[in-house]
């Protein structure tokens, strides 16, 4: 296991175009009520977990394939701990559905996960994106995913307010608060995988998830 993985979480690859995040939209619209009563996430200090392969319920053991030819791909998960500061990472089979009738999003990714952390409105809540770069992506895919990530993920809680780039647990990490409160998180991991999440609480799941990954 490589320690230190800063030298290998830049983007690889993109395609010439800004991508397409329709399953992204279309969860956005059951958190405007959540999002505009948002206040600022502060982090809680966590002692960092181990990295390992997370044991739960997927409708697609073994994948699934889109009509566009996206693989819904549950493995993505053992990229992540299994549980973040007792929450525990779910498969979240409605907005998988989302993405497999996404035209756009296989241009990005070839394998997709979608995974969640509780629910809206609860205190504490993550929402997650998981894919793997194609290979016929070049340089602008990764900043172009991360600037309509950040965007949609807004867009239901007064826009983007902030954005940057900084490093937690020596990974890269591009991040975005919500003129709402919640917050934004996108990075790259080994072989090509993105994380991106947004969430919201005063345990700041995101980044406590972030501090958890060593792989």
């Amino acid at each position: 296991m490589n320690s230190d993985p800063r030298s290998d979480n830049h983007p690889q690859s993109s395609i010439g175009r800004r991508p397409k995040v329709a399953a992204l939209g279309a969860i956005l619209a059951v958190l405007a009520l959540a999002a505009s009563a948002c206040s600022p996430a502060t982090a809680s200090p966590t002692q960092p977990l181990y990295t390992e392969v997370p044991i739960g319920a997927t409708p697609w053991p073994a994948g699934t394939v889109g009509q566009y030819g996206l693989h819904i791909d549950p493995s993505l998960l053992g990229k992540l701990p299994s549980n973040v500061d007792a929450y525990q990472i779910v498969e979240d089979a409605d907005a998988d559905l989302l993405a497999l009738d996404d035209a756009d999003l296989p241009k990005t990714f070839d394998r997709y996960l979608s995974a969640r952390i509780g629910q809206v409105g609860d205190d504490n809540w993550l929402i997650l994106a998981v894919g793997h770069l194609t290979a016929t992506a070049g340089d602008d895919a990764y900043p172009a995913w991360v600037d309509q990530f950040d965007s949609e993920a807004c867009s239901q809680a007064s826009g983007v307010g902030t954005s940057g780039t900084e490093t937690i647990n020596f990974w890269e990490v591009d991040t975005a608060k919500c003129g709402g409160g919640p917050v934004v998180y996108t990075l790259q991991l080994q072989d090509d995988i993105v994380v991106s999440m947004f969430g919201y609480g005063p345990r700041d799941l995101g980044r406590q998830l972030i501090e958890a990954i060593y792989n």
